[in-house]
């Protein structure tokens, strides 16, 4: 598991930080979900 995480370590903090935009709501994913959910409300 220490190998796992020592080869992935950049990959995993690339995952995290666009995991917290996303959840910040900054995102392009939530910003795309913000987007559809406007265009069903009309």
């Amino acid at each position: 598991m220490n190998e796992f995480l020592e080869k992935n370590k950049k990959l995993i903090l690339i995952i995290f930080i666009i995991a917290v935009i996303e959840f910040s709501g900054h995102g392009i994913f939530a910003s795309l979900i913000r987007f559809l959910s406007s265009i069903n409300s009309i």
